[in-house]
């Protein structure tokens, strides 16, 4: 590690800790949770490392394990954050094939390169490097790279590839995990530049001269790393499979016969004097060995699956890595015994809900990263259901019983789990469902006497009691996605991706009806949103999308006499997104509401606890920088308020028992709260 840190202006002060509050969207007035990791890369000095997440990227000082910075958070979507190696800059590769350049003195964005679009859309940048004098750029994602001379201002790229065949399914192989593809190098010198040409095959090219000087094939698999030794006469190279093996660029000849390790993937570093330092990753351990020696070094184990990205620090003597629950660790030659463990990211947050009068909020996150339950004063997380063990994974759906007492999750194993919060115990799991698929909504009824799960082709009525199954409602033939119960207790919908909402009693188990789904209403005066769209859809311009659309979101007005679901498609083009309001009594269409175009899937959707307002998340859709949430009033369908909230798709909402605080859960793996005591009073 190199003796004198470099200082980089535009971090915050050591004293400023609360990072719930850094960087928030207009309106939000806390985040839990640091969003859904993608790529971590260390400093060159090894002082700071870098998390990209779908929020920004977050700047960590690696002696106090401490971030110091949020960034990037306008857009978001990060895929990968690297220093140059004087440390003044930071490149950024994003989901929307952009290449960002950003100043570690004032920790602006200075640089902004298209990387252009292909036929199936905008190109995800998965890779950027600095040429170690920080003239080039290089970028690369799937199938395709470019060199820029940044700095010039021009956007044109001085040089450009293309990998032959680039077939993605090439990395999915069973039992493997590899956290980059198509990737890229510098040499020390800066002159000569390596890239994958086709998914076996590394290409080398001067840069000065605009010439390729060498072709390296003998990979078996796909190479997802390149490194040159710190002499430029060696190129380093790992395949899908935890394979390693080491050319001669000038000869192009193998010095170090290919090696396969036993882990899932292998990460690779060159020491300071020459050494060549591998990291074999295995799904709760990392091994570290001295390759060039074929010594084991040290072996560190995780809590979860070590199944997305990990580095070295330049020097060798750093390890990060990410897990499939949002951990990332951090090993420390130094100090091998102790390996420090950041648990503020999190993974997909589908499921939110307020509990205790508005106290606590727990939310359900995709894998092992679980229900975490937060105390929302501090932000900080009381509890997680189940405990952190290597167990089955987790879905989405979460119930909790109006008692508050108890806790429903959906596995990956297709069963039900019912936990008890208070001792942490699990009390029963449903299990026996007749089509074998997991779960994917969840409620208790209001007074706790049922619980009700939906999944492909039925749903199920189970006696909280007893634990023993009522019913079997299979009436719906596609998954049932959205479910909700009546505050009566007695009647609950379900919507289903048939494109069907059903309406039932619970005691018998018997249809009541379906809820119509017209084409288009004759009474135009109950639409509402912007003229051209009313137009547009009483004229029936949603009717090729017909045998597409399904409600995907489905819930009771605070007193039961409305029912609202969200409308729309998975076909991206799809132009039907209208939120449907029924009068449950008549089950008539007493309103539909469409929302301003730019507007995708509706799905996330919650009445105010006075019944007075409805609030609807939507998912990203491309031009925008975040996803919206809008309030409307039930009455009249006024468009009330828009909070531009999340980098990606809001997954759902909920209020709290007061209505002064509503919780956004997202893709981007963050939790949002939103002060709504301006829009509809205290």
């Amino acid at each position: 590690m190199a003796n004198r840190r470099i200082t980089i202006p535009a971090l915050r002060s050591p004293e400023d800790t609360d990072v719930t509050t850094w960087e928030l969207p207009e309106g939000a007035i806390g985040r839990l949770g640091q969003g859904l990791p993608l790529n971590v890369e260390f400093s060159p000095d090894g002082f700071y490392f870098t998390v990209a997440t779908k929020i920004g990227f977050w700047i960590y000082d690696t002696a106090t394990m401490a971030p110091r910075a949020l960034w990037g958070t306008e857009r978001g979507m990060v895929n990968v954050a690297t220093f140059s190696h004087d440390m003044r800059w930071i490149a950024t590769g994003d989901q929307d094939s952009f290449v960002k350049v950003w100043d570690t003195q004032t920790g602006q964005c200075v640089t902004k390169i298209d990387w252009g679009s292909t036929r199936q859309g905008r190109n995800s940048v998965l890779h950027v490097h600095f040429s170690p004098d920080g003239q080039y750029l290089a970028a690369s994602g799937f199938g395709r790279g470019a060199v820029y001379t940044w700095r010039t201002g021009n956007e044109t790229p001085l040089a450009s590839f293309t990998v032959e065949d680039p077939k993605l399914d090439d990395y999915r192989k069973r039992g493997v995990d590899y956290d980059s593809s198509f990737p890229i190098a510098f040499a020390p010198d800066g002159n000569l530049f390596a890239f994958v040409s086709a998914p076996d095959r590394v290409t080398i090219s001067d840069i000065n001269i605009g010439k390729d000087i060498a072709k390296l094939t003998g990979h078996t698999a796909p190479v997802h790393t390149l490194l040159f030794s710190p002499c430029g006469q060696y190129l380093a190279g790992a395949s899908v499979g935890a394979t390693v093996q080491v050319w001669d660029i000038q000869n192009k000849s193998l010095v170090m016969m290919p090696t396969t390790y036993r882990g899932n993937r292998v990460r690779l570093v060159y020491m300071p004097d020459g050494g060549l330092r591998v990291a074999d990753v295995h799904r709760n351990k990392v091994v570290i060995w001295d390759a060039s020696k074929g010594e084991k070094l040290d072996v560190f184990e995780t809590q979860s699956s070590n199944d997305r990205p990990a580095r070295f620090s330049s020097d060798g003597r750093q390890f990060a890595v990410c897990s499939k629950r949002g951990d990332v660790h951090v090993w420390k030659e130094e100090a091998p015994t102790t390996v420090a463990s950041l648990s503020g990211f999190k993974s997909t947050a589908y499921a939110v809900s307020f509990l205790q009068g508005g106290r606590t909020l727990v939310s359900s996150h995709w894998g092992r990263s679980n229900k975490v339950f937060w105390d929302v004063a501090s932000r900080e997380t009381r509890q997680v259901l189940p405990p952190l063990t290597e167990r089955t994974s987790l879905r989405r759906s979460i119930a909790l019983s109006p008692c508050e007492e108890l806790l429903a999750v959906d596995t990956s194993d297709r069963n039900i789990e019912v936990w008890h919060i208070a001792s942490e115990t699990l009390v029963a799991e449903l299990t026996g469902h007749e089509n074998e698929t997991y779960q994917i909504s969840l409620a208790f009824s209001p007074i706790g006497k049922y619980l009700v799960g939906g999944g492909a082709n039925e749903s199920y009525v189970w006696d909280v009691e007893s634990w023993e199954k009522r019913h079997s409602l299979a009436e719906q033939t596609g998954i049932v996605v959205g479910l909700a119960f009546h505050p009566d207790g007695k009647l609950f919908v379900t919507s289903s991706r048939d494109g069907t909402a059903r309406l039932w009693n619970v005691e018998t188990g018997e249809q009541i009806a379906p809820l119509p789904l017209p084409d288009t209403l004759e009474d135009t005066t109950r639409y509402r949103g912007e003229p051209e769209e009313i137009e547009r859809v009483s004229s029936g311009g949603n009717l090729q999308w017909k045998r597409h659309q399904h409600i995907e979101s489905i819930v009771f007005s605070p007193c039961g006499t409305l029912i609202a679901g969200g409308l729309g498609t998975w076909i991206a083009g799809g132009l039907t997104n209208e939120i449907r309001l029924w009068d449950t009594e008549t089950l008539e269409t007493q309103m539909i509401i469409l929302p301003s175009q730019g507007t995708i899937r509706p799905w996330a959707l919650t009445f105010s606890p006075c019944g007075r307002y409805l609030v609807s998340g939507a998912w990203w859709c491309p031009g925008l920088d975040k996803a919206p949430i809008r309030i409307w009033e039930v009455a009249t369908g006024e468009h009330i308020h828009t909070f531009w909230a999340h980098s990606t798709d809001v997954q759902d909402v909920a209020f709290s028992p007061d209505g002064t605080l509503l919780a956004s859960g997202s893709f981007d793996g963050t939790v949002l709260l939103w002060d709504m005591k301006p829009f509809i009073g205290s």
